[in-house]
Parts: structure tokens; sequence; C-alpha cells
């Protein structure tokens, strides 16, 4: 039950620092991939859930920092994104 509490609230956080990313393909393609992520390791129990959630921290901060620097050189709107 701990684990899928875990996994609900880093799938949150995931969600919300994709959300933050400046540029339009990156952000899309962040939200697509933890979707998926999160998909492919549905059925994991144990060990491989702990050392899944794991690396699902490691990759929040790697998208932190990539938010970060995203947003320290902005590029100009998609014409995808709604003004």
């Amino acid at each position: 039950m701990a684990t899928s509490q875990a996994a609900k609230c880093l799938f949150r956080s995931l969600l919300r620092e994709a959300k933050k990313m400046n540029d339009y393909n990156f952000r899309l393609y962040s939200i697509r991939r933890i979707k998926m992520g999160f998909l492919s390791n549905l059925s994991l129990e144990g060990q491989e859930a702990k050392a899944a959630l794991e690396d699902g921290h490691h990759q929040l901060e790697i998208l932190k920092r990539q938010a970060i620097i995203g947003n320290l050189y902005p590029s100009e709107h998609n014409v995808m994104e709604s003004s």
C-alpha cells in the first residue's frame, strides 16, 4: 500500500515538473514518457517496484534540472500552442 501511495506521489510530481517545461515538444515528450513508463511498470511488486521508484526519483531530479535550464533559455512559442 505504501508503494502505491509513493508511486502516485511520484507520478504527480513528475507530471507537475513536466508541465513546467518551456518548450512544447519537450513538455509533451516528457508527459508521454512518464505515462508510458508508469503503465509499463504497473505490474511490478516487491524489490522491482522499489527499484523502479528509486529510478523514478532519479528521473524527477533530472526533469527538475532540465526545466530550470529550459527556462533560462526560453524559445518562441510553437504554433501548436494556444496564445
